[in-house]
C-alpha cells in the first residue's frame, strides 16, 4: 500500500500547547473542493484566545488558522471557475444549513482544519482569485477586513458624522481604515497601549486616548460640543470597552460590538434604555463583503505596512503565541510558507 504523503501542520494539542507535527496531506473529499498549498496566513487574535481556551470554541486537537491566502494545487472533478496554479483568499465560513445558525456553520480552523499548515482542502465556491497586483501576504487580511466592512455596513453613517473605536489591535484599526473612506469627519481611536495609538494616528485617527489617563466622553466633548460621537465601536470583547462605547455615544446614537472573546460582559442597562441607544452585533462577513475587501487592498486603500509588523514561518509555531501574547507591540503577525 502506498505511504499518503505528509506536511508540517501546527497543532494545537492542548490548552496553553501546539506542536509542530508531520500530519498526512488532505485529500479532495467531494468534487466541488480543491486542494490548496498554503501561502500566508494572518495570526487572528481569536485563535489567540483559543490558545488559551478563554472561549471554549477551539477544542484540542485542532489545526487552527483562517485568515489565509493559498495557491491552487488540484481541484475537484467538478470545479470550473479556478485550476492550478491560481492564488485564491479563503472565505472561512460555509453555512451548510438553509438557517445560517451557527451550528450548520464550518468554520475554518474552528470545527474543521485550519491554515496553520503547509496544505488544505476547502469548498471552491468559497475560494475568491486574487485581484491583480495583490501579493499573499496583503491578501492574508482579507478575511479580519471584511468583518470590519460588514461592521461599518451596519452603521447608519452620514457625511461629517463622529465615530469612536475601541480597541486599536488590527479589528480596531482595519475598522479605522474603511472608516476613513466614508466621510466621517471626526474619527476618535482609545486604547491603553500608546504603541498601538500611534499606529491609529498613521492610519488616520483624528483623536487617539489612553482611558489610563484621560477620560474618553471628555475628550469626545471638546469635538462635538458635548454631544457624543453618533457611532461607536468595539473591538475588543470585553466588559470595560463594551462600556466604553455607550459612555461616548450621543443620546438615539448607535453602537456596534465587534470583540467575541468575554461571553458574558457587564455594562450599564439603563444607560441603553433612558438615553435610547442602538446597540447591534457584528459577526462574520458576506461573500460581497470579502470580495469588495480583496479590491481595497489591490488598490492599496488599506495601509497593510502600518498593520503587519511581524512575520514568521511555521517552524517558529510552537513557540510563536507565546511570544505574540506577551509582546502586545506586535498588531498583526503573519506566518508565510515561501
Amino acid at each position: 500500500m502506498p505511504v499518503q504523503p505528509t506536511m508540517k501542520a501546527l497543532m494545537l494539542t492542548a490548552i496553553k500547547e501546539q506542536k509542530l507535527v508531520e500530519v498526512p496531506i488532505p485529500t479532495i473529499a467531494k468534487p466541488d473542493w480543491v486542494l490548496l498549498k498554503v501561502r500566508s496566513v494572518g495570526v487572528c487574535g481569536s485563535d489567540l484566545h483559543g490558545y488559551l481556551g478563554h472561549t471554549g470554541r477551539r477544542i484540542p486537537p485542532l489545526i487552527m488558522g483562517h485568515e489565509v491566502c493559498a495557491e491552487v494545487v488540484e481541484v475537484g472533478e467538478s470545479v470550473r471557475d479556478i485550476k492550478p496554479g491560481d492564488l485564491v483568499a479563503l472565505l472561512p465560513m460555509v453555512d451548510q444549513g438553509q438557517h445560517g445558525d451557527e451550528k450548520d456553520r464550518i468554520v475554518l480552523g474552528m470545527n474543521a482544519p485550519g491554515a496553520y499548515a503547509e496544505y488544505l482542502t476547502w469548498p471552491a465556491s468559497h475560494c475568491y482569485p486574487l485581484p491583480d497586483g495583490l501579493n499573499p501576504e496583503a491578501a492574508a487580511l482579507a478575511e479580519p477586513l471584511a468583518i470590519c466592512v460588514h461592521a461599518v455596513s451596519h452603521a447608519p453613517i452620514r457625511p461629517y458624522d463622529s465615530a469612536f473605536i475601541v480597541g486599536a489591535g488590527p479589528i480596531g484599526l482595519l475598522t479605522l481604515a474603511v472608516l476613513r473612506s466614508t466621510g466621517v469627519k471626526t474619527i476618535f481611536v482609545s486604547d491603553m497601549s500608546d504603541d498601538r495609538l500611534a499606529r491609529a494616528r498613521l492610519i488616520g485617527a483624528d483623536v487617539v486616548i489612553n482611558p489610563a489617563r484621560e477620560n474618553p466622553r471628555a475628550r469626545v466633548n471638546e469635538y462635538t460640543r458635548g454631544r457624543g460621537v453618533e457611532i461607536a465601536f468595539e473591538a475588543v470583547g470585553n466588559s470595560a470597552a463594551c462600556q466604553q462605547t455607550l459612555e461616548v455615544t450621543r443620546d438615539r446614537g448607535t453602537v456596534i460590538w465587534i470583540g467575541n472573546s468575554e461571553r458574558m460582559v457587564h455594562v450599564d442597562m439603563q444607560m441603553i434604555v433612558t438615553r435610547e441607544l442602538r446597540v447591534l452585533g457584528s459577526y462574520g462577513m458576506s461573500s460581497q463583503d470579502f470580495q469588495r475587501t480583496l479590491h481595497m487592498l489591490a488598490d492599496g486603500l488599506i495601509p497593510v505596512g502600518h498593520i503587519i509588523n511581524r512575520r514568521a514561518s511555521i517552524d517558529e509555531g510552537p513557540g510563536l503565541f507565546d511570544e505574540l501574547l506577551a509582546q502586545p507591540t506586535v498588531v498583526k503577525c503573519v506566518i508565510n510558507f515561501d
